[in-house]
C-alpha cells in the first residue's frame, strides 16, 4: 500500500510520527477486511477451519492466520472443495478474496487513514496503550 500525504510546514519529523502513529487503526481495519472477504473462500464443511481464523497485529505488520491442523494441506490442495456451505469455497482463498475485494482493502486503508488524521486534528489519542476496544493488540506500521 502507498500512502501519499501533502505537507505544509517544515516539521517533517513531527508529520512522520503522526504516519507512523496511524499504523494500528489501519491494520486492524484492514485485517479484519481481509478476513471478511476471505471467509466465502474457505473450505468448509465442519467450520473448524474457517473458525480457526485470527488476526495478530504488531509492530511492523499485521497476520491473518488460518491455525486449524489440516489449514496447509487445503491451502495447497489441487481437488475441488465441497460447496455446501461455501459455494466459493477454494484452495488459496486469500488470493481469492484479494482478487475479488483487493481494491476494496486499499480502499478501507485510505479510509482508516483519514478518519484517524482527521482524530489527530481534534487532538484525540489512544488512551489504552495500543490496545483496540475489543482487546486486540494493534500494530504500528
Amino acid at each position: 500500500m502507498k500512502i501519499t500525504a501533502a505537507v505544509a510546514g517544515n516539521d517533517l519529523g513531527a508529520i512522520a510520527k503522526r504516519l507512523a502513529d496511524l499504523g494500528p487503526a489501519v491494520g486492524q481495519t484492514v485485517g479484519e477486511a481481509v478476513i471478511r472477504s476471505s471467509e466465502p473462500y474457505v473450505p468448509y464443511r465442519t467450520g473448524r477451519l474457517a473458525s480457526s481464523v485470527s488476526l495478530t497485529v504488531r509492530d511492523g505488520g499485521a497476520e491473518v492466520r488460518w491455525d486449524a491442523p489440516y489449514a496447509a494441506e487445503c491451502y495447497a490442495a489441487a481437488r475441488p472443495f465441497g460447496k455446501k456451505f461455501h459455494p466459493l469455497a477454494t484452495a488459496r482463498w486469500f488470493e481469492a478474496a484479494k482478487a475479488a475485494d483487493g481494491p476494496q482493502w486499499i480502499a478501507a486503508a485510505q479510509a482508516a487513514v483519514g478518519a484517524e488524521l482527521a482524530k489527530g486534528a481534534k487532538g484525540a489519542k489512544n488512551e489504552n496503550g495500543g490496545i483496540g476496544k475489543d482487546g486486540r493488540t494493534l500494530w504500528k506500521v
